[in-house]
């Protein structure tokens, strides 16, 4: 992880974070735009993981390569043949005889070819099933590491944040203080400033002690424009949950398995065989033969019970289905208002800004003032520019959670597929 420097160096990082009195005018909405967005001193700039550490997504990688090779090579086909070698041989030391026989046998049913194409059929569907579990289970793992990354970048958001506040508290506290001693203050309004001093102080101290990273240049880029990307609709979400949802493949997989219930050919032996034979005393000789093992019940529930299993695990994917549409519903929802507050955002600092230059021209023009000392709404509304920035950061941070959670539940990888159209703020992300 990428560590800010010290105190001072993060106050030069964070000088271009703190407003001044020449503000974009209200009109300039995409400078406007630009004070909600990531900055330069928020974004690394080279790559910030050491090499000799893999992260969640490199250890996938290898793994998907390794489950490849090995459902190819469950997928080459059965070597199962049903042939058999068998032979015995025993000698009676007394007597000075001996018997034995050696045999080949073709063994059709109970431990035979079928046999073993059954069992080879249910274990590439066990392995199938073991591998998507894993893979879920790796998918959370991944999603959990992301969110990781997410809480030391907005570790790093909240540092200059109060960074930020204790250097215009800092220095209002020291204008109040000379204004005290001249009577145009209270000793309320100093308090209350070295209280809010002290708050911002102890979550600086709070969160430069806590891990904390910058964004990439490529998510910096895509967070910078999330308020005009386009989320894919519900039914094109749903479907890619269908076609990439382990949870779901995991149903798929026990429903098949569920055809794998025992019948009665199970116990049912077929073998051919061919061979030669010595019993102690009698001469060698060749023989030929069918050995049937033939059950004497019939069960036929077989085919119910299948039927009755495979309802049960489609009533199971069909409420996981269900509750990933309702989380995709909810998260879509999500987006769309975090864009609109991002928006609103926007629209508050333009308020801000027009304030802030109605006060600047109270300073020069005296006559027309009509309210309090104007200085003072400059330091009110300066801080009031800061949390508003710093909050539209938050919303922005926000959005790439909820992007998170949506690829988790769609399964894709590629961010660029829960999106309408590869945007140019998108399409090399």
């Amino acid at each position: 992880m990428l560590f800010f420097p010290a105190m001072m160096q993060a106050a030069s990082a964070t000088a271009e974070l703190l407003p001044s009195l020449k503000q974009p005018p209200v009109n300039d909405l995409q400078k406007l735009r630009r004070m909600t967005q990531f900055s330069t001193s928020m974004v690394a700039q080279e790559e910030t993981e050491q090499p000799d550490t893999r992260s969640i997504q490199q250890i996938m990688a290898e793994m998907a390569d390794v489950e490849q090779q090995y459902i190819n090579l469950l997928d080459e086909g059965s070597s199962a043949t049903g042939l058999y070698a068998t032979g015995e041989y025993d000698n009676d030391y007394r007597n000075g005889e001996d018997k034995y026989y050696g045999q080949l046998e073709l063994r059709l049913f109970n431990d035979g070819y079928f046999e073993a194409l059954r069992k080879e059929d249910k274990k590439i569907l066990q392995t199938r099933l073991e591998l998507l579990q894993v893979n879920r289970d790796m998918d959370d793992r991944a999603l959990e590491d992301e969110l990781y990354k997410l809480y030391t970048i907005e570790n790093s958001i909240h540092a200059l944040h109060s960074l930020a506040r204790i250097q215009v508290l800092t220095k209002i506290l020291a204008r109040r203080s000379t204004a005290r001693k001249s009577g145009y203050t209270t000793a309320t309004d100093i308090l209350e400033l070295r209280h809010a001093l002290d708050t911002a102080q102890r979550e600086h101290d709070f969160y430069a002690g806590r891990e904390r990273d910058k964004l990439s240049p490529e998510l910096a880029a895509v967070l910078n424009t999330i308020e005009s990307a386009r989320l894919k609709d519900n039914l094109t979400l749903d479907e890619l949950s269908k076609n990439n949802s382990p949870t779901l493949a995991i149903q798929d997989v026990f429903i098949k398995r569920a055809q794998q219930f025992p019948t009665w050919s199970d116990n049912l032996a077929v073998d051919l065989f061919a061979g030669r034979r010595k019993e102690f005393f009698d001469v060698e000789r060749n023989y030929v033969g069918i050995k049937l093992e033939v059950p004497l019940y019939w069960d036929d529930r077989k085919e119910d019970l299948i039927d009755l299993q495979q309802r049960i695990y489609n009533f199971q994917k069909e409420a996981a289905a269900r509750r990933i549409h309702q989380n995709l519903d909810k998260l879509s929802a999500y987006f769309t208002f975090y864009q609109q507050k991002i928006r609103s955002s926007i629209g508050a600092l333009a308020l801000l800004a027009a304030e802030q230059q109605a006060a600047a021209k109270e300073i020069h023009n005296p006559v027309q003032r009509d309210s309090d000392d104007p200085r003072r709404r400059l330091h009110t509304l300066e801080l009031k520019i800061i949390d508003t920035r710093f909050e539209a950061l938050q919303f922005r941070l926000k959005e790439y959670e909820l992007i998170l959670k949506i690829m988790a539940l769609t399964g894709v990888k590629d961010i660029r597929e829960v999106f309408v159209s590869a945007q140019p703020d998108l399409k090399d992300h």
